[in-house]
């Protein structure tokens, strides 16, 4: 090989390099996906939990039926088994998103 072409290779195995480094940056600081469930029996309630800080998770529980959105943290100090729940936030959705109450 000339040293042209081992310059070249070099290169590109550096740029490589560097692209996979970047994406496992990328990756390992995306934000972890909201979990959720649902199912087509009509009344369900849809409940979705996430993290909203580095420190705390939250439950996100909607009545499909009354368009009311409750969101729920566990209490400073609660521990891991049997943590009580704070509503921290309530909605109106049908309020929210302009479709008036049903």
């Amino acid at each position: 090989m000339k040293t042209k072409d081992i310059v070249v290779v070099a290169l590109i195995c550096a740029n490589v390099a560097l692209a996979a480094l970047a994406a496992g940056l990328y990756l390992g600081q995306a934000e972890t996906a909201a979990m959720a469930q649902s199912n087509s029996r009509g009344g369900d309630y849809l409940i979705a939990s996430g993290p909203v800080s580095s420190a705390r998770d939250a439950v996100l529980v909607i009545d499909t039926v009354a368009s009311q959105a409750n969101l729920y943290v566990p209490k400073a100090g609660a521990g891991a088994t049997g943590a009580q729940w704070e509503l921290v936030d309530s909605r109106n959705l049908a309020t929210d998103f302009g479709r008036g109450a049903r």
